[in-house]
């Protein structure tokens, strides 16, 4: 009677397995029966009745069938296989995980120690191979088995290493340290498979060996360096030498920074070194996996997170995408891959296999791990799981890419199993296929065949589509090329395919892609970067086609192009992503300011690709949380001050070009910057108390409070407008001193750290500064300290503070610090702009005579001078401060420090007519939009009269006007009804009174 007529299929992950069957009926029913005398000869005269358990003897004829390997192993090992048959392979693996949890490696020798790992390997062998092949354990349970005795067997070599080191006296020993290796300074790294815990059966293992200089403790008469080399060897002596009690782990160091020229344990500073300048692509990526396995795992720790920056990449790296592309290519070349088939098939390295699954997760975390913190999964299936959640990998193709992750993985350790061979590839001998087909569970080849091709071809079509999608250069709509030979002056079709592109001088065009492809500029020395740029220049030429002026585009591109430090990484981000041509073409045309952003900071279009770039407005805690995920990376002080502009700068950035692609209104927008300023200022405020606290301590019983004014204040933040902030203090203690080691008085503190926060706010790094700010709305402003007391903030408010500080304070709100003071700031401010003492007369007097000195000051006849002009936006500000501040004691519900807020509320509580606060809030959007986009677009010449014209048209689409004189009419028309508002209520009223005694708000004389 045949075996497995009742075989069940397990299983594991994604995919169902069958269980085993034997290739040769005849000679498994030989073998078993031999087995059996065997196991009677040892005495063990149970195990007839335990292979009667569930499939136990058909279990036990597939292997004596299909793996000379396992065969032996339990041949070796009757006893333990009983075990395994009795219980389970949970229950043998808690016992040899107890038998190696108490095996101190100081009490024995060199020789015990390696016949310990040998049978402890051998026993891991055969209840992992029992464990998979009757389905009981899922693929990162057998895996991760694997990979736990690897790395428990090297950490037990390595403490008796280190111990017989200290014992020579080559070592001093960590004081009550809890192992040998504790604080040793050297430290083993698992690598590849190991390192992502998903060892396969019979694998070799990957590591990397280091030390820290600044950390060992070195006694001998030569150098460290001699002691770990010697060690490291020892180490791999241990592992794969050969006894008759077989090997433990064959052992490869290559993947070591430069192994052709550096020794096997490398100093910390020299690997650091190396990654930091050298280190390549491909190490990168093996670098993802890499953890500390053994001897040091502090150091070794440590080491990784100094060169995270070198694996994690603080910018989107297309450039890393030609390595992978080229190491693909070298792997299919050296191994001849052609045509997908059975026989002869590498189902690691062949195409359609293992390694392509992992170079698909490894190309997304080359890309964006450095800004995406959740890509930064060792695991394979992990990995995979994390690009579904974060929109990168659709569901149905990553259940391809993990059902054939799984098939593979369990066809290997098949493979494997047979002969204990590190091998990959299908035999192509028909009777050795036939035989791996029965070890899969497969009734025959052909079942084989379809199954294996099917998962090859799925995961190979996969693949190629992320490459063309990532890495070739797209097909011209036109499939023309542009050529630039430098034999004659100009190429005549090359000429054409311009001219055709809408250039109305081809010649210039010409000599501008030619001075590219020529190297002229920094950013095109490079043979790759003038590579990627050749394929890429007739895409540009179709994207500058469609601006108003195709010559005046391209012109402004070739100013931006010569201004960038680099290319092959922009290139090769544009090259993945062509489409980003029409945006940098609509920036250059209508935006000159942002383009100096970008040619500034070319990086910052990294942030475009974040899937809800168009349409995203992220929440205070989702931008907390964004910030955090980044700050997660800095080593230090440095290292925040620049990935806290980073962050900023995408945001401000992603906001700028949601303005201009009319995704967003003035109102959202500037909602949304002031919600990015208030994170940044907030968390600065947190790390920069951090920082300071490490010199200078704290103050006992002290808080501080930033207090938020002008734009920040009232929400409406434009992207380039600077941050109006006070700083104010609280101390129960006042006569005390901070606990630092260079102590300060608690006036002197708060100075001293707001200045701090200035600086990590204003200064410039290499990634531009954050914003600049500005203090005279301070307390006596410029006179005034730089912090000041919450007391002295209060009794100034009260009683020495101006009238123009009082409208200034309509626009005031705390944004950060201790929350007892804050609410006392906020009781301070709330109190000032509802006092029922203010004088009515004064007030209105001197609220105009504020207004006339500024327009004196600031001389604005354009209309397009739209803060300052008569009926501009300032005249609006006057009004709501005048009328909240009169109105302020009797109807609080006015208050708000937005101007649209308050219209709306002032009309709502009858302060104003709902006429008067529609003509008002007309023209505060009409002209905040206008103002929006001229700084937006054109930054510090916004006043210009000479406007881009793509900037012009966006006006227009903007405001829903036809023409630039009916959008100047709308203006002026707006201004109008805004002055004789302002007339009504302040100037004509004010011009009609005598002028008062000088008295503060509250009718006090002043000082």
């Amino acid at each position: 009677m045949k075996s497995f007529k009742l075989r069940q299929a397990f299983v594991t992950n994604r995919f169902s397995v069958p269980l085993p069957l034997p290739s040769d009926e005849a000679t498994s029913d030989k073998k078993l029966v031999d087995f059996i005398q065997l196991c009677l000869d040892r005495g063990l005269t149970d195990f007839e009745k335990l292979l009667a358990r569930d499939h136990n003897r058909d279990l036990l004829r597939a292997i004596l069938s299909n793996s000379p390997y396992l065969s032996t192993l339990a041949a070796r090992h009757p006893d333990f296989l009983a075990d395994l048959l009795s219980s389970s392979p949970d229950n043998c693996l808690l016992a040899l995980e107890s038998e190696l949890e108490v095996l101190d490696p100081r009490a024995i020798d060199t020789d015990s120690l390696k016949q310990i790992l040998r049978l402890g390997k051998a026993k891991v062998a055969l209840l992992t191979g029992w464990a998979d092949l009757s389905g009981t354990w899922p693929l990162p349970r057998i895996t991760g088995t694997l990979s736990w005795f690897a790395e428990t067997s090297v950490r037990l070599a390595v403490d008796h290493l280190i111990f017989q080191a200290i014992s020579r006296g080559d070592l001093e020993a960590g004081e009550n340290a809890p192992s040998p290796s504790w604080n040793s300074g050297y430290t083993v790294l698992g690598m590849g498979k190991l390192g992502g815990r998903e060892l396969n059966y019979s694998s070799d293992i990957d590591l990397i060996v280091l030390f820290d200089q600044d950390v060992v403790r070195y006694t001998g008469r030569k150098s460290p360096g001699d002691l770990f080399i010697k060690i490291t060897r020892n180490l791999v002596n241990i592992m794969q030498d050969r006894t008759a009690d077989g090997y433990v782990f064959r052992t490869d160091l290559r993947l070591r920074p430069d192994p052709g020229a550096m020794p096997v344990a490398i100093s910390m500073v020299a690997a650091e070194t190396y990654y930091q300048s050298v280190g390549l692509n491909w190490e990168r990526a093996a670098m993802i996996k890499a953890r500390p396995i053994a001897g040091d795992i502090e150091a070794g720790q440590e080491f990784l997170d100094r060169i995270r920056g070198f694996v994690w990449r603080k910018h989107l790296d297309y450039a890393a995408l030609e390595d992978i592309y080229a190491i693909k290519k070298l792997i299919h070349k050296h191994h001849k891959h052609g045509d997908i088939t059975l026989a002869g098939q590498d189902i690691k390295l062949g195409p359609g296999g293992i390694r392509e699954i992992e170079f698909y997760a490894q190309i997304h975390q080359l890309i964006s791990g450095g800004r995406e913190p959740a890509l930064r999964v060792a695991p394979t299936c992990d990995a995979l799981n994390v690009l579904v959640e974060e929109g990168r990998l659709a569901p149905e193709d990553n259940d391809i890419l993990q059902t054939a992750y799984v098939y593979f993985r369990t066809l290997e350790h098949r493979l494997q199993m047979i002969n204990d061979d590190q091998t990959h590839t299908i035999p192509e001998r028909p009777e050795d296929i036939y035989r791996v087909a029965c070890f899969m569970g497969f009734e025959t080849v052909e079942d084989f065949e379809k199954a294996t091709v099917a998962h090859l071809e799925k995961v190979h079509k996969l693949f190629d589509a992320l490459l063309k999608e990532s890495h070739q250069t797209p097909q011209s709509q036109t499939e023309r090329v542009l050529q630039f030979p430098t034999d004659e002056d100009y190429h005549p079709e090359t000429l054409e395919i311009i001219s055709e592109n809408g250039f109305e001088d081809p010649r210039g065009a010409y000599d501008i892609i030619q001075n590219w492809l020529m190297g002229r500029y920094r950013a095109c020395r490079t043979e790759r970067a003038r590579k990627i740029l050749s394929g890429l220049s007739i895409h540009i030429l179709e994207a500058f086609s469609q601006a108003d002026s195709p010559d005046g585009a391209l012109r402004r591109f070739d100013d931006f192009l010569s201004k960038l430090p680099s290319g092959v990484q922009l290139f090769s981000f544009i090259n993945a992503h062509p489409w980003l041509l029409e945006l940098i073409s609509e920036i250059m045309t209508s935006a000159p300011s942002l383009s100096e952003q970008l040619a500034r900071r070319p990086l910052l279009l990294d942030a475009v690709l974040t899937p809800d770039f168009f349409e995203s407005f992220p929440d205070r805690e989702e931008l907390e949380e964004s910030l955090a995920e980044q700050l997660a990376m800095a080593l230090d002080f440095q290292d925040v001050l620049d990935i806290v502009r980073k962050w900023a700068n995408e945001q401000k950035f992603q906001v700028g070009v949601q303005i201009l692609r009319n995704v967003v209104d003035v109102r959202t927008s500037g909602r949304y910057l002031t919600r990015i300023a208030e994170v940044v200022v907030c968390r600065m405020l947190q790390e920069v108390k951090k920082e300071f606290a490490l010199k200078h301590g704290v103050i006992e019983g002290g808080s501080f409070c930033i207090l938020a004014m002008g734009k920040l204040g009232g929400y409406e933040l434009t992207p380039v407008s600077d941050l109006d902030l006070v700083f104010i203090y609280d101390c129960s203690k006042p006569g005390g001193f901070s606990d630092g080691k260079k102590s300060l008085s608690v006036n002197h503190y708060y100075a001293r750290l707001s200045q701090h926060i200035i600086n990590a706010l204003t200064a410039m790094t290499g990634e531009g500064r954050l914003y600049e700010v500005d203090m005279r709305l301070r307390p006596s402003g410029n006179a005034g300290p730089i912090a000041v007391n919450l007391d002295t903030f209060n009794q100034y408010q009260e009683g020495k503070a101006w009238t123009w500080e009082h409208m200034a304070l309509t626009r005031a709100r705390p944004i950060a610090g201790e929350r007892h003071i804050t609410d006392a700031v906020e009781r301070t401010i709330h109190n000032i702009l509802t006092n029922k003492k203010r004088d009515q007369d004064n007030l209105l007097f001197e609220v105009a005579k504020m207004r006339n000195r500024m327009r004196q000051e600031f001389k604005a006849d354009s209309l397009w001078a739209v803060k300052h002009t008569k009926g501009g936006l300032v005249d609006i500000e006057f009004i709501c401060q005048y009328l909240l501040l009169s109105h302020g004691a009797d109807k609080p519900e006015i208050l708000s420090p937005n101007i649209l807020d308050f219209l709306r509320q002032a009309a709502e509580h009858g302060v104003i007519s709902a006429d008067v606060a529609e003509a008002l809030s007309h023209a505060t959007n009409l002209m905040q939009t206008v103002q929006l986009l001229l700084r937006l677009c054109m930054g510090s010449a916004s006043k210009s009269e000479n406007k881009p014209q793509a900037l012009v048209k966006t006006l227009l689409q903007r405001t829903n006007t036809a023409s630039l004189e009916e959008l100047e009419e709308k203006i002026r028309t707006a201004q109008q009804a805004v002055y004789e508002i302002y007339q009504e209520i302040i100037e004509t009223p004010a011009k009609n009174m005598i002028p008062p005694a000088p008295v503060t708000p509250f009718g006090t004389p002043v000082e």
